[in-house]
């Protein structure tokens, strides 16, 4: 018996929830029908592929972040810079702007695309709700990358 609320069951395998493939109208579609192992590990093959997913995005939004600023901070202008801890890694305007804008993109693709394998695990009879779950972390990771990027594009110039 399937529970009242899926979403909160956390002990059972919760494939009933995969969109239910159409029932054989003839014996060539049953045995067409997958087989129910081959099933199960796409199952699990789907749920690992989206914390793999999670994880890259988380990676590679973060290490780019650190990498641009770094590459501002070594080869940017020192003359406009301040001689105060961080405030020298993005010194000017451009920088800030460059920094704020290209920032996003990362976060932004990885939201997109987990909705995208999402809906496309669902339509393919596939576990479905880990990416549903990796989804809503790439929304709040979007949504944190986006409040950090409008604060630096808000920032005035610090002068000397």
């Amino acid at each position: 018996m399937a529970a009242e609320h899926p979403e909160n069951d956390l002990t059972s395998d919760a494939d009933y929830t995969n969109l239910p493939r159409p029932e054989p109208r003839s014996f060539d579609e049953l045995a067409d029908e997958p087989d129910p192992l081959a099933v199960a590990e796409a199952n699990r093959r789907s749920s690992r592929q989206a914390l793999w997913f999670m994880v890259a995005i988380l990676v590679s939004s973060a290490l780019y972040a650190l990498l641009l600023a770094g590459f501002f901070r070594f080869f940017g202008t020192t003359t406009d810079c301040l001689r105060v801890e961080f405030a020298a890694w993005l010194c000017t305007r451009t920088q800030r702007t460059v920094f704020a804008t290209t920032t996003l993109i990362i976060p932004f693709i990885g939201m997109i695309g987990c909705a995208v394998i999402m809906v496309r695990k669902l339509k393919a009879y596939v576990r479905w709700r880990g990416w549903m779950a990796i989804f809503w972390v790439m929304a709040g990771n979007f949504m944190i990358w986006c409040i950090n990027d409008i604060q630096i594009l808000l920032t005035p110039v610090l002068e000397n």
